[in-house]
């Protein structure tokens, strides 16, 4: 996972805006956004307690690689031209090459195309790197911001799991997606 591992420390571009390794010290930057409610909506996490909380998770994902080391995980803080943040970008890679990939956009920056470009930029660099064999992306069945998102960067719907998750006081149905890989 050598390209993987670089991958992890590349800073990216999508136009105007610029993807960092996500870093511990991107914690106090990041946590007004990451507090809002309705981002975890669709999804069993909570908002963080505070900026040391997130901080503290951000350290274990600078790691860059799961505790068993079966999984390299790269993550991306979304910088607008303003030098504000506009949430993360995810990928977890696991050992067989295959990537699961996931996402907050921030409330106040939804809506216009910022998920579509930083996603994709992500995307894209995955796609490039001869270890990755497949892109894939699970997205609860409500959450059809979402699921734009992914239809407009080409994944494709795959199958349906029901009762994937059940949280908030409801179950949780999912749809799995897949990026053809054009190689």
């Amino acid at each position: 996972m050598t390209g993987i591992a670089s991958l992890a420390e590349t800073l990216l571009a999508a136009a105007e805006l610029r993807l960092e390794p996500l870093r511990p010290g991107h914690a106090e930057g990041l946590f007004d956004g990451l507090a809002e409610p309705t981002l975890y909506r669709f999804i069993p996490h909570q908002p963080p307690a505070d900026a040391a909380a997130l901080r503290a998770r951000f350290e274990r994902l600078a790691a860059r690689r799961s505790p068993a080391g079966d999984q390299a995980w790269l993550n991306w803080a979304i910088r607008r031209p303003d030098d504000s943040y506009a949430g993360l970008v995810e990928a977890t890679v696991g050992s067989a090459g295959a990537v699961d990939i996931a996402y907050f956009v921030f409330r106040r920056c939804q809506g216009c195309g910022i998920g579509r470009r930083a996603v994709g930029a992500v995307v894209e660099a995955l796609a490039a790197e001869p270890a990755v064999t497949a892109i894939g992306a699970s997205i609860d069945t409500r959450n059809t911001g979402s699921i734009a998102l992914v239809e407009a960067l080409g994944f494709e719907r795959t199958g349906l799991i029901r009762d994937a998750d059940h949280f908030k006081g409801s179950p949780s149905d999912e749809f799995r997606y897949q990026l053809p890989l054009r190689r």
